[in-house]
């Protein structure tokens, strides 16, 4: 998914401050040569690759990712203070997604012009008229954050955003882990150095995990799990690899199948003894929806695949996430959190964990009020857009506005339209250096921010109608980082604009 990151900081780094964030080698032209040709090869024989930007829709062409050809020196407080809130943060999105009147009311003024979360709030009301078939919830989640640096010596985590459907990458990230401890061993490092540095990564198996074991939670080892995927994606193999890892933990007793979402148009239906199987050519029913698509506008060509949509939500597969966690991954719902005592209201028991989340979220603003402060809050964004982001609904970082975008589009946006988005605090990320490896081009050190994801699971099922919640797994094994050039803002990993990395921590 594109990176969601803050761009480049606003504010110039001198080559002292950028040299403290320096892996700690040099190397001469022709040992990075040999280095790089050693890791492309590793790549590639690892599977550490994407489909080309060329032939998008073909797999017997392939390049590397890109990637870093070292790990980027990474605070190791702020590494852990994200993986520690994980959890709690995959039962506070779980929560959310069963709060129907919380849904309805944070997203009354987006509706009025965002037609793309209308769909979906539709849907929500839907299922909640006919009543929800299949209660049980399978989370996968990135909560994506940034290590904020203000130049005074302390570093800050800071949430970008949090991904339940563009939560991509898990192959790819544990590949660069595994990639990087080569390298370290290479340059002589010693094994305890780089077993303290370099976390271990587990992030496939968070994904694949999950899924497997809501398969075998289901029931009926006959059903079949549906991926949910895009007509074409250059980062199909890595999706490949999750289904790859479930192939492994079932011993191919689990198969999984992949639909657009017009082809499942054209062949799911509702069906079976109770009329609410989901049904794959009207005879083999399906346990598990896993969408890998389904966050963006261009992935609903027309109704039919609203329309599919809706048929999937109605029945009684484990859909993952289903639509009311898909609602509750919008920027409105993150603004919405933090004002007061929004985190308490889903997490009363957790208050410490609130006040460990809550110190993570930047400055969040809704545009939906005229009133003083929100007045205050747009004039200081259109004279100082270089210290916001605005932000739609869309998840994975779609459509965000940056710099004189931003006050731009406060110019012209009506009332409504403003209330469809919402204003965030820019992160002033950390500055690291390291080497950029991307096909077809030249090898270069360059001054680089990162982006850190941290993968969590979620099987539960919501304490509805008198009943007890019960939380079957919650977990968090894996991370990322994505890294790109600290002047870009916008781009993801598949046109190489960031690239794949791993944390060093320090």
């Amino acid at each position: 998914m594109a990176m969601d990151a803050a761009g480049k900081s606003g504010r110039s780094h001198t080559s002292d401050t950028s040299s403290r964030y320096t892996f700690p080698v040099a190397l001469d032209a022709l040992s990075l040569k040999r280095m790089v040709e050693d890791a492309v090869d590793w790549a590639h024989g690892h599977g550490m690759v994407m489909r080309t930007p060329q032939h998008k829709d073909r797999s017997d062409v392939c390049q590397t990712a890109p990637f870093t050809l070292l790990p980027s020196p990474f605070p190791r407080r702020i590494f852990q203070q994200a993986v520690d809130i994980q959890q709690a943060t995959n039962l506070l999105y779980f929560r959310i997604s069963w709060d129907y009147d919380f849904l309805i009311k944070s997203h009354a003024d987006v509706v009025k012009t965002d037609d793309f979360t209308r769909h979906f709030v539709e849907i929500l009301k839907r299922v909640h008229e006919a009543g929800v078939k299949q209660r049980k919830t399978l989370l996968i989640q990135r909560a994506d954050y940034m290590c904020d640096d203000r130049g005074d010596g302390e570093f800050r985590l800071r949430q970008v955003e949090v991904n339940n459907i563009a939560a991509s990458m898990g192959w790819l990230s544990e590949m660069a882990s595994r990639l990087h401890r080569r390298v370290l061993q290479d340059l002589n490092v010693p094994d305890d150095v780089i077993a303290n540095a370099l976390p271990q990564n587990r992030a496939i198996d968070t994904v694949a995990e999950g899924i497997y074991d809501a398969w075998l939670d289901f029931g009926d080892q006959s059903a079949l799990i549906l991926f949910v995927v895009e007509e074409v994606n250059q980062n199909q193999l890595d999706q490949r690899h999750v289904e790859y890892r479930i192939d492994q933990l079932s011993s191919r007793r689990a198969k999984c199948i992949r639909l657009t979402l017009t082809q499942c148009a054209e062949r799911l239906s509702l069906g079976g003894a109770s009329g609410y199987d989901l049904m794959y050519d009207a005879r083999r029913r399906i346990c598990i929806v896993y969408f890998r698509a389904g966050y963006l506008p261009d992935n609903y060509c027309s109704e039919r695949e609203w329309n599919a949509r809706l048929t999937m939500e109605l029945s009684n597969a484990i859909k993952c996430p289903w639509i009311g966690l898909q609602l509750a991954n919008t920027k409105k719902v993150q603004q919405v959190l933090a004002c007061d005592g929004q985190l308490e209201r889903f997490l009363p028991e957790r208050t410490a964990d609130c006040d460990r989340v809550r110190a993570t979220f930047a400055g969040l603003w809704g545009l939906e009020n005229d009133d003083v402060q929100t007045q205050a809050i747009i004039k200081e964004a259109i004279e100082h857009p270089e210290q916001f982001v605005l932000k739609p609904q869309l998840e994975g970082g779609g459509g965000n506005y940056y710099g004189e975008e931003v006050a731009q589009k406060l110019r012209e946006m009506s009332h409504d339209e403003r209330a469809a988005h919402i204003l965030m605090e820019r992160i002033q990320p950390m500055h690291v250096k390291n080497y950029l490896v991307r096909p077809f081009e030249d090898v270069s050190m360059g001054e680089v921010v990162g982006e850190l994801g941290i993968y969590g699971c979620l099987y539960a099922e919501p304490a509805l109608d008198a009943g007890n919640e019960k939380i079957l797994k919650n977990v968090s094994h894996g991370h990322i980082i994505r890294s790109k050039a600290e002047n870009v803002d916008k781009g993801g990993v598949a046109i190489g604009a960031a690239v794949i990395d791993s944390p060093f921590l320090f």
